[in-house]
């Protein structure tokens, strides 16, 4: 089972943890990711020698755990170092983990997108909308998305395409992705 779970991604893992409460998906994201823990953690463990790692790490994972299933959560990352700074600054507080303003755009949208499979008025709306927002995007953005969403492009055939090579392909298409959530979530603001 836990090989089926490692093929699974970040955001299947804690849809798994949280709604059937699958300690072992559960598991397999913090054995993902526990390298990152203690990369982050260690630099403060270093500066402060009151700190003992074997109580540290312990209380870092309690609350990770904890927050996975009362948090939303976009980007295992973020939300681990976001758990460890608020540890190590105010230990007594459990601050809860709030994602950037991108990241909550991206989730929204997603959430809409899947809201939006079952209902052909909402669906017909979130095309519109984002037709809108795409026709607001410079062409090589537009361009880029449309390959590798509708065309289903790798990152090998973009950048062959293009010439440019596939980690700075990689950025475009974020940066696409992010301009185009910023502009579909502030169309209402928009005339």
């Amino acid at each position: 089972m836990q090989q089926q779970l490692t093929n699974l991604s970040d955001k299947e893992l804690i849809s798994r943890a949280r709604r059937q409460n699958d300690r072992e998906a559960e598991g397999v994201l913090m054995e993902r990711y526990s390298h990152l823990l203690v990369a982050v953690t260690m630099p403060q463990l270093h500066k402060d020698s009151s700190l003992d790692p074997s109580t540290i790490f312990p209380v870092l994972l309690q609350r990770l755990s904890a927050s996975l299933k009362t948090q939303t959560i976009y980007k295992a990352s973020e939300w681990i170092l976001h758990i460890q700074k608020g540890f190590l600054g105010k230990p007594e507080k459990n601050t809860p983990f709030y994602p950037s303003r991108e990241v909550r755009d991206l989730l929204h949208i997603e959430n809409l997108v899947d809201k939006a499979t079952n209902n052909v008025i909402d669906s017909n709306e979130l095309m519109l909308r984002l037709e809108q927002a795409m026709d607001r995007l410079h062409d090589e953005e537009k361009t880029l998305l449309k390959q590798f969403y509708l065309e289903n492009k790798s990152f090998a055939d973009l950048s062959a395409i293009t010439g440019q090579p596939r980690d700075k392909v990689r950025a475009q298409l974020k940066s696409a992705k992010g301009k185009l959530a910023k502009l579909f979530m502030n169309q209402g603001y928009v005339k």
